[in-house]
């Protein structure tokens, strides 16, 4: 009797052992529940469903997709059941999972958690780990004091449990094997630290999925980006760097690559994976794709005392000959400009020379380079004028263009970058330098700490009581400038609001009205913005307007504005014009601004849009005129076809 029994026991394993296997290879295999009689688990009423326990769902953006990518590995996992949830529902119902909402589920550890959410967003997952849990305990104590009422098993653990007679539910989901990921990325991961980005577990996989990103270091671009004398890279681009890997946990390498032209060379050979301080060009966005501007720099001339050029954008009278960098985004520019010659240089250092010895009037480059090179170089009677009315360079990160997919993880990463980070990076790079006439960094420090001292004895109260008062005036300006800024500004792009560019609009129609110069008002209605709204949501319709409102802004010139009038509507004032030419022209450098593809969260989408011109003094003398105008122009666009162009009809002369 004693064998016979070790037969059929030896007999049942092996069948199940069979079952076991055959589920494990079987992917899309429905659920099932192994029911055995006898015995039920005691389990604690501080056991029972928590409510309040926090839901891993709330890390995810998006729901799992069931049908799984076939080029991905795939495993069939099983979760283990107390007896004493078992119910005839549970065990007949299709999509038994559904059941275990409100469950909290124990997992060994943060891959096996990671793993089963990537199915099972909408379920509860709790690691329980000495390591990794909250509780301290490990998986098997919980199971063992009987806190919990469905826990992960493997296969063995599975084939253990159902031996005891108790329940084992084999997960209709194929779950996907995920990249190996680090025990400390998931960490960071679940933690959800205030320097880290909520991303979607397949955006966590394809951060860890590229390893280390290699960054371009091109020479001669201090204080942009450059190494210490201990070989560490520092400046302006790597605080930047260091912000956005921070919050995506991403690993960073920055590689020397030679000049500017050979940096842009090696990243199009893909030598290097990434380069910063980059603008888009024709040229460029062959192998490149682009980030969202994370910096926005202002053009300087560098011209000498004795032949001074100060001109604040390309419109001159004067005929002048202008050095430019041959791979700057703004040379193209210049080149279309009047009475603009453009020499194209290969280095900064040819620009510098071009004007030294008469073959250029001025060099151009973005400010704290030529601040830095002017300095460096200690160039006597070099005059640096900023050209304010030129719209700054924009600059972005380019990435390699068959990492595509991680371009908007970085612009996540960029668009949580602060005002008060960008302040802080600023002012720590362009602050001026210590040294002066001569001191050194002690003479310097001694003799402030002298005066301090002094002045503490002698003015202690005073200035005790002048801080305060200052702070308080500080404070109340802040407040006053808060509230002013959110009463003229658009909430969601940032951009003036109706009320602000209706005060602008009327200012400068009774300015250019006594200086007997012209300014225009364009109406941009956005063509095919609604269809976008409705079918992907009004996150993308939010987001394609902040897009818009940011490439209209680096269109225009920096003296004119951008406002938001309301829904999908803009308007834009241009001032100080001559000929209502030059409205039309900017007019239609905005269509086809706006026209280009956007590149969201949901895929590539394309607008166009409705612009109507209206001219001060030719089509009216008061704003409402002009934007009465401007309005019936542009509905003269969307009655004839859409996207396109119309100046407004003369005014009567009645």
């Amino acid at each position: 009797m004693h064998k016979l029994y070790l037969k059929l026991k030896l007999a049942t394993i092996a069948i199940l052992a069979c079952v076991a296997a055959s589920l494990a290879f079987t992917p899309s295999a429905s659920a099932s529940v192994g029911v055995f009689a006898v015995g039920v688990s005691q389990v604690s009423a501080a056991s029972m469903p928590l409510e309040n326990a926090p839901s891993a769902t709330s890390l995810l953006v998006q729901t799992y997709n069931q049908s799984a990518n076939a080029s991905e590995e795939t495993q069939v996992e099983q979760l283990c059941l107390a007896n004493s949830i078992v119910s005839e529902q549970l065990l007949a119902g299709e999509n038994p999972e559904q059941s275990l909402i409100g469950y909290v589920i124990g997992v060994p550890n943060n891959s096996v958690r990671f793993r089963l959410l990537r199915a099972y967003p909408e379920l509860t997952f709790r690691v329980f780990n000495t390591e990794e849990g909250r509780s301290g305990r490990s998986l098997s104590e919980a199971i063992a004091d009987g806190n919990l009422y469905v826990w992960w098993c493997n296969n063995a653990e599975a084939l253990a449990h159902s031996e005891l007679g108790s329940p084992v539910l084999t997960l209709s989901r194929p779950i996907v094997q995920s990249v190996n990921m680090s025990s400390e990325t998931l960490n960071d991961y679940f933690s959800q630290t205030t320097n880290l980005i909520s991303l979607r577990p397949e955006e966590v996989e394809r951060v860890a999925a590229m390893g280390t990103m290699r960054i371009g270091l091109p020479a001669d671009s201090s204080p942009i980006i450059s190494r210490n004398d201990s070989g560490e890279p520092i400046g302006l681009d790597n605080d930047f760097v260091n912000l956005i890997a921070t919050k995506l946990n991403l690993q960073v390498e920055w590689q020397d690559c030679g000049g500017w032209d050979a940096c842009v060379s090696a990243l199009e050979n893909r030598s290097i994976d990434a380069l910063t301080f980059m603008s888009p060009t024709p040229s460029r966005l062959l192998f490149t794709e682009f980030t969202l501007p994370y910096w926005e720099v202002d053009w300087a001339l560098m011209s000498l005392e004795t032949r001074p050029i100060r001109i604040d954008d390309f419109d001159t009278a004067r005929s002048i000959t202008i050095a430019v960098m041959e791979s700057y985004s703004i040379l193209e520019t210049a080149e279309n400009a009047e009475n603009i010659t453009v020499l194209p240089v290969a280095s900064p250092a040819a620009g510098l020379n071009a004007v030294l010895e008469g073959n250029a009037d001025a060099y151009l480059d973005s400010l704290p380079l030529l601040m830095n090179r002017v300095r460096e170089l200690n160039l006597t009677g070099a005059v640096v004028h900023i050209a304010r009315d030129l719209p700054g360079d924009q600059v972005s990160v380019g990435v390699r263009s068959d990492w595509a997919a991680i371009v908007p993880i970085l612009d996540r990463a960029i668009l949580g970058i602060t005002d008060t980070d960008i302040e802080a990076i600023e002012e720590r790079w362009f602050d001026p330098e210590i040294f002066r006439g001569g001191l050194d960094r002690d003479s310097v420090l001694r003799w402030a700490l002298v005066m301090a001292i002094t002045v503490l004895i002698v003015l202690a109260a005073i200035l005790a009581w002048l801080a305060h008062l200052r702070r308080e005036i500080e404070r109340r300006k802040l407040r006053e400038a808060e509230i002013r800024h959110k009463a003229y500004h658009d909430e969601l792009t940032g951009l003036p609001n109706r009320m602000h560019i209706i005060e602008k609009a009327e200012r400068a129609i009774i300015t250019h009205g006594q200086n007997q110069r012209k300014c225009a008002l364009l109406f941009i209605d956005l063509d095919g913005f609604k269809a976008i709204n409705d079918n992907e949501g009004h996150d993308a319709g939010d987001e394609l307007l902040i897009a818009v409102s940011q490439r209209l802004q680096r269109t225009v010139r920096k003296n004119d504005t951008v406002a938001r009038y309301g829904g999908d509507e803009f308007l834009i004032l241009v001032t100080n014009l001559t000929h209502v030419e030059q409205a039309e022209n900017i007019a239609h450098k905005v269509l086809n601004r706006v026209s280009m593809p956007y590149r969201l969260a949901t895929g590539e989408s394309r607008i166009g849009a409705s612009i109507g011109v209206a001219v001060f003094p030719d089509h009216g003398s008061e704003y409402e005129d002009l934007l009465s105008a401007a309005d019936d122009a542009m509905y003269t666009v969307k009655d004839s076809g859409k996207n396109g162009v119309v100046l407004a009809d003369q005014k009567s002369t009645d």
